[in-house]
């Protein structure tokens, strides 16, 4: 069917974590390290668990991830991975002096939960305390407790900025909430490894609670405690101890897991992943009532990356060559088809953003489970696969594809992972 479009728990390795760099916002994100290898298990074997869930395979040959004839699993040469950069979104809320960063650290934290965790603020939340009274979190759950949050950033974002404060400052204030936030992060972490968007859990059935790949929630929390074991900046030096790091990286390890055992397998081949998953039975599940279960060529790129980042078992090897074979297939591809966002100003709802663009590729945010089509819908929950048959309000309030893939496969074929 082709679419229509109209044209127009192990202990950290010492080898493998680094030096930190030195303190304040200057981190090493945009140099990222080129690894050697490691021993560190990174994941346990996949399990079988739902029909999502599939048997190791054995690594493809060749490329510079084999394991070494020690039993080591190779670390792929970072440069070029998409994951770094993830978490620099805190360095626009830094202002002109170490002073009124402080003043806003000072802030943050009165905003900061008893469990450590944040609500999805935007930086101006933190031009002033907490005045003691309104609500700190836009969620509750069970007897009314506010919910934290990893979605759209949260908590990941306060982290990273209180870390740069502290390490600029040296006042123990910010350190000290900084293992507030970490704390919360690794309490949220389901025993079957996946992190669920928020915590505690809000009631009743809910999306919320599903372990969440949207918009990177899950692979950024990867990220954070990857950067943290390395003590990449502003994440290095005495912000936090080496007992933390081991839990970091046993943190690590089950998401690992989690990630291998909810690759999405059609026709008994290994593929992507979806938005969500069931933390359970790893099954993909739905969200928002426009957000069905799917293959989703968006999300999956950074769970693609993340895995990219860690030790190259066999099976993490042969979870990230099936994701980047799917990834390649012209059949999810679309070539010279770029996604164009509808100017802001405009009302015109004949516009389709799936536009011909030469030399661009575009792929889709959803897939269907069963086949590599992509599809489309809006708040009646119908699937359609031409976009101009969702209600307008949908078709330009989402993003529905994009250039996913690119980045992700330039890297990839620069660690020789064809």
């Amino acid at each position: 069917m082709q679419l229509k479009f109209f044209p127009a728990a192990a202990v950290v390795v010492v080898s493998v974590i680094l030096t930190a760099c030195g303190g304040g916002s200057s981190g090493s994100d945009s140099n990222p390290p080129a690894f050697a290898s490691s021993s560190s298990s990174s994941s346990s074997s996949s399990s079988s668990g739902g029909s999502s869930s599939s048997s190791s395979s054995s690594s493809s040959s060749g490329g510079s991830s084999s394991s070494s004839s020690g039993g080591e699993a190779a670390m792929l040469s970072q440069a070029g991975n998409p994951i770094y950069g993830e978490l620099n979104n805190y360095k626009s809320w830094l202002g002109s002096s170490l002073s009124a960063d402080q003043t806003r650290a000072d802030n943050m934290i009165t905003w900061q939960m008893d469990h450590g965790g944040f609500y999805k603020n935007d930086e101006s939340t933190y031009d002033a305390p907490w005045n003691g009274s309104s609500a700190r979190s836009g969620w509750t759950g069970a007897g009314g407790v506010e919910l934290g949050t990893i979605d759209n950033d949260a908590t990941v974002t306060e982290l990273m900025f209180l870390a740069d404060v502290y390490q600029r400052s040296g006042e123990s204030k910010y350190r000290d909430a900084a293992h507030n936030a970490l704390e919360f992060l690794l309490t949220m972490q389901y025993e079957s490894g996946g992190w669920p968007q928020v915590y505690p859990a809000r009631t009743g059935t809910t999306y919320s609670n599903y372990v969440t790949f949207n918009d990177g929630a899950m692979a950024r929390v990867l990220i954070l405690l990857d950067h943290a074991i390395r003590q990449e900046s502003p994440l290095g030096g005495d912000l936090f101890t080496d007992e933390q790091r081991a839990r970091m990286q046993a943190a690590i390890d089950k998401g690992v897991a989690f990630i291998l055992k909810a690759q999405i397998v059609q026709a008994g081949a290994k593929t992507v992943w979806c938005a969500q998953h069931d933390p359970v039975t790893f099954e993909p599940r739905g969200a928002r009532d426009y957000e069905l279960p799917s293959k989703s060529g968006k999300e999956s790129m950074l769970v693609t990356a993340f895995l990219m980042s860690q030790p190259q078992t066999e099976e993490v090897e042969a979870a990230v060559r099936a994701a980047l074979a799917w990834y390649r297939s012209p059949v999810v591809q679309e070539a010279d088809t770029a996604y164009v966002k509808r100017s802001s100003g405009s009302d015109d709802d004949n516009y389709n953003p799936i536009q011909s663009k030469s030399g661009s590729t575009l792929w889709y945010r959803f897939y269907d489970l069963g086949q590599d089509v992509g599809f489309f819908a809006d708040r009646s929950g119908i699937k359609q696969y031409d976009i101009m048959m969702i209600d307008p309000e949908r078709r330009y309030g989402y993003e529905w594809g994009g250039n996913y893939g690119s980045e992700l496969i330039r890297y990839a074929d620069s660690v020789d992972y064809f």
